[in-house]
């Protein structure tokens, strides 16, 4: 129907001015105004509105209720919100410059990892929060995917507030500290890399290892953006939890968040020609070292020692070689200042003063030996390729001079062991090589004919991480058993006995045994002297020593024996820590009532260590 066919609506759009004419058609239409245009306009933006509220209220009527962390697999692919307090957490973990903080959640159910994307700033460690996001399986692992500030949420009674406490504090009863957030001063053991997301390490109440009486493992998450030397002073805040693993007590903290003071300065280790065994313990600390330079044919730098076949890599700044050699100090000894770093040019530690040779964490070094064992023939087209690889000692390895055959593999124990490859030491060893000790090994793979197998050659290795704790032997098991333990450090626990045997030409030899408590079981045992006299008394203890096969002449076989056994003695006065424990004297000071009698020679006198006034007859 055409307006002009009805009038009435004519006059009313005519009388307003809202009407044009068709030039195509020739009809008449309404015309829209300005003022009926934002007419429309006002009405569909309050219906916007109106529709907004409506989802936004939806939304909050949907929101997901919160789950236990242990129930999230069941919920893949699905939005959930969890609770629970912060363990630790990682900025940019692969180091790309990725907008994504990777937090760790517990509750009492479970550990979650939370990936949070273009995320804000979190809470102390120890606080409780909540975090809404999709539940992501791959390959077996979960995570909850979060993306922006609001699916990370917390209110201000949930943000756990640290407590001051020492070393001496926590050490004195840590259980009641376990899963508390706490504040420590103390000093590095170990440097922190600038951009290590991950470091374990510890804090001590003295910048010196020999002069530390407690030291806690530290677990530092997230990059510092700076080096932090050993030695340093910090203030950190972190959470104490017990670790089944180590069965030890641990503090989680942040990089980011540790606070240094640098009134107090880092210690510079002096390097030692004659301990070079040791200077592995220097990883990235700042050293300085003596030595005459030289340089070989592929113009690196070297330090020569006092001793011939002594040399230390070093890795000299360009302004210092410049400034030495113009000055004509070649083939003079001179002082060397610098960082203990591993060489991924050299594969081995170098004294690093600002060169610029690639240098690498040792942490950071690829396991290669799975690679190996799967593609042999790769690595064999090239014999003289040489590899800096992360590996274990499968077995443990006597010091020598010579060459010696050992075996590496990738984990520290048969359980966790997937690779083992025979191996081929160059170099001479001043110390054991312990089973399951952590190894940064320079190899080549090379084939061996009489083996039908791949053999590495090991020029040159390093320890990567602590000796490690000596195994336990039970009496349950027996030699059978224990025969896989050869040559290894164990403790067992007994009563050390003797026997002594008179030959026809009258020379008396004396044999000493560990017995079971209460049976005739016993075990040979090669006791160190100031340990022996905690045996007069029949007294059970936990020795340690190094599991050895022996040759009985008697019995034309080889035997058990524990060699070097010693029993914990902090005060090395003879009598064994738990014996002092037990009678209530000093384990660290050798005469307890200070009469000038030691303690050992007290007891064994019957007389009280505890009292001045008692002294030996």
């Amino acid at each position: 129907m055409h307006l002009q066919s009805n009038p009435y609506l004519f006059k009313f759009f005519a009388e307003k001015g809202h009407l044009f004419t068709s030039q195509t058609w020739g009809k008449t239409y309404p015309l829209i105004t300005p003022r009926l245009y934002m007419g429309k306009i006002w009405s569909m933006f309050f219906l916007s509105v109106l529709l907004v509220a409506a989802l936004n209220w939806y939304a909050i009527e949907r929101e997901p209720d919160v789950i236990e962390i242990g129930d999230v697999h069941e919920h893949v692919n699905e939005v959930v919100k969890i609770e629970g307090r912060i363990i630790s957490w990682v900025e940019d973990p692969y180091g790309q410059g990725e907008q994504r903080l990777d937090i760790i959640l517990e509750d009492d159910t479970g550990v979650m990892e939370i990936r949070w994307y273009k995320f804000g700033k979190l809470p102390t460690i120890g606080s409780t929060i909540q975090a809404s996001g999709d539940v992501i399986e791959w390959n077996g692992r979960f995570w909850i995917q979060a993306t922006g500030s609001g699916s990370i949420q917390w209110s201000e009674d949930d943000v756990a507030e640290p407590t001051d406490q020492s070393l001496t504090e926590i050490s004195a009863d840590p259980a009641i500290f376990d899963g508390k957030t706490v504040r420590i001063e103390g000093y590095l053991t170990k440097t922190i890399l600038p951009d290590s997301t991950w470091s374990s390490i510890y804090i001590a109440d003295h910048p010196n290892y020999a002069n530390t009486k407690h030291q806690l493992k530290l677990y530092v998450s997230s990059a510092t953006g700076t080096w932090i030397e050993a030695g340093s002073k910090i203030t950190v805040v972190g959470e104490i939890h017990y670790d089944e693993k180590e069965m030890r007590y641990v503090m989680y903290a942040q990089g980011p968040e540790i606070l240094v003071d640098y009134t107090v300065l880092p210690i510079i280790v002096e390097l030692e020609w004659d301990d070079i065994s040791k200077w592995s313990y220097n990883d990235n600390k700042l050293v300085v070292i003596e030595g005459v330079p030289m340089v070989d044919d592929d113009g690196l730098w070297w330090l020569e020692g006092p001793t011939e076949g002594q040399i230390a890599c070093i890795i000299p700044a360009e302004d210092d070689l410049d400034t030495f050699i113009q000055n004509a100090n070649m083939s003079h000894k001179s002082t060397w200042s610098g960082r203990f770093v591993w060489s991924g040019l050299r594969h081995m530690w170098c004294i690093d003063d600002g060169g610029d040779e690639v240098t690498i964490n040792p942490d950071d070094i690829q396991d290669l030996l799975g690679d190996i064992a799967a593609r042999p023939v790769y690595y064999l087209e090239n014999p003289e390729q040489m590899y800096t690889i992360s590996a274990y000692m499968a077995y443990s390895l006597e010091p020598g001079s010579a060459e010696a055959t050992g075996y590496i593999g990738d984990g520290p124990n048969y359980q966790s062991r997937n690779v083992l490859i025979k191996t081929e030491f160059q170099s001479a060893r001043d110390a054991w090589l312990e089973a399951g000790q952590e190894l940064v090994v320079n190899v080549s793979v090379g084939w061996s004919e009489s083996d039908g197998k791949i053999v590495l050659t090991a020029n040159y290795w390093d320890e990567a991480g602590p000796i490690p704790s000596p195994s336990s032997l039970s009496w349950n098991n027996g030699p059978l058993i224990w025969r896989y333990s050869a040559n290894t450090m164990v403790t067992i626990d007994g009563i050390l006995n003797s026997t002594t045997e008179t030959s026809d030409t009258g020379i008396e030899t004396t044999s000493w045994w560990l017995e079971r408590p209460g049976t005739n079981e016993k075990l040979c045992i090669n006791p160190a002297d100031i340990n022996v006299i905690v045996a007069l008394h029949d007294s059970s203890e936990i020795w340690t020593g190094r599991l050895i096969e022996i040759e009985d002449r008697d019995s034309r076989s080889m035997q058990l024996c524990l060699s070097a056994g010693i029993v914990d003695d902090a005060d090395e006065d003879g009598l064994s820590d738990s014996k002092e424990i037990a009678l209530g004297t000093d384990i660290n000071e050798s005469d307890s009532d200070g009469d000038g009698h030691s303690d050992a020679e007290e007891y064994l006198a019957e007389s009280d260590p505890l009292d001045e006034n008692s002294v030996p007859e």
